[in-house]
C-alpha cells in the first residue's frame, strides 16, 4: 500500500512539474509571436510628409484653403499668409497617424450622406493623400473618415484645429526661427541689458490675433536681425497682457503680462 501511495504522489509531481513546463513554454511562444499592428488610416510616416492642404467648406463663397510645406526640418505656412508654423500644431496634427481603425467599410455604393461625409466641412491632404472628416459616431463619438475609397471610424483629436484659425498653425515666436536677434532699439524710458536680447530671442506669444486695421500704439520696438532684415512691434493696451503688433504681418502677439519686465527693462 505504502508503494502504492508514494508511486500516485511521484506520479502526481510528474504530472504537475510536465504541466508547469508545458505553460511555461506555452507563455514564451505567445511572447515571441510577432504583434499584430492595429491598422492605420493612412501609410504615410511623419518622415514622408512634405505637403499639408486644408480646405475647410462653410456652404457660401470660396473654400478657405490652408498650405504648409516642409523644407527640411522646419515647417512653413504659404497660404493664407507665409509664416513660419507652429511646430506643436504639427505634431498635433500628426497624431492622426497613430490612431487605431475602429471599423472600415467600402465606400462604394454607401450613402454618404448618413456619415456625414456626402459635403464634408473639412478636408486634409497629406502629400497627395486625402482624407475627408465626416461626423462623429453618436454611439462611440468617433469620427467617420474617407480616404482610399473607404470609411474608417477613428477616435481622433485633429477636428478642432482643422476648423480653427488659420493662425493657430502660426509660429509663436517673435523671432523667426533659424534667426539671431543683434540688437533691440526699444521705446524711451527703457535700456538693454545683457540679457535683453536673448529675452527677446526666445520670446513666445501664448496666442495670436489677426491685426485690424493700423495699430493705435505710441510706443515701438525694433528687433534688427542677423540677415539685415528687421522686425517692428507696436505696444498696444492689453487687459492684462502684453500685445506686440507687427503690421507687416497683420499680427498681434499676445504675451502673458509677467513677460513685460524682461523684454522691457528700466534703466534701474
Amino acid at each position: 500500500m505504502a508503494g502504492s501511495a508514494q508511486s500516485r504522489r511521484l506520479f502526481l509531481n510528474l504530472a504537475m512539474l510536465l504541466l508547469v513546463a508545458g505553460l511555461g513554454g506555452f507563455v514564451w511562444w505567445q511572447a515571441n509571436q510577432p504583434q499584430q499592428q492595429p491598422d492605420t488610416l493612412i501609410s504615410l510616416t511623419r518622415a514622408d510628409i512634405t505637403r499639408i492642404a486644408i480646405t475647410r467648406h462653410s456652404g457660401n463663397g470660396k473654400p478657405d484653403i490652408i498650405r504648409l510645406e516642409r523644407a527640411g526640418e522646419q515647417w512653413r505656412m504659404l497660404e493664407p499668409v507665409q509664416m513660419p508654423a507652429n511646430p506643436a500644431r504639427i505634431s498635433q496634427l500628426f497624431t492622426l497617424l497613430d490612431e487605431a481603425v475602429e471599423a472600415s467599410y467600402d465606400a462604394a455604393g454607401k450613402d454618404l450622406q448618413q456619415y456625414g461625409l456626402e459635403l464634408p466641412a473639412v478636408s486634409l491632404v497629406l502629400n497627395d493623400v486625402s482624407l475627408l472628416f465626416g461626423a462623429e459616431n453618436p454611439v462611440s463619438n468617433k469620427r467617420y473618415i474617407l480616404t482610399g475609397g473607404k470609411i474608417r471610424l477613428v477616435s481622433e483629436a485633429v477636428y478642432g484645429l482643422l476648423n480653427g484659425e488659420a493662425l493657430d498653425l502660426v509660429s509663436l515666436k517673435l523671432v523667426p526661427e533659424g534667426r539671431s536677434v543683434k540688437s533691440v532699439s526699444l521705446p524711451e524710458g527703457y535700456a538693454s541689458k545683457a540679457e535683453t536680447l536673448r529675452n527677446w530671442q526666445s520670446a513666445d506669444a501664448v496666442r495670436l490675433e489677426k491685426l485690424e486695421g493700423k495699430p493705435d500704439g505710441k510706443q515701438q520696438v525694433t528687433l534688427a536681425l542677423d540677415d539685415g532684415s528687421s522686425r517692428v512691434f507696436v505696444v498696444l493696451p492689453g487687459d492684462g497682457d502684453l500685445v506686440l503688433a507687427n503690421e507687416a504681418l497683420g499680427i498681434r502677439y499676445i504675451l502673458p503680462e509677467t513677460q513685460h519686465s524682461n523684454l522691457f527693462p528700466t534703466g534701474q
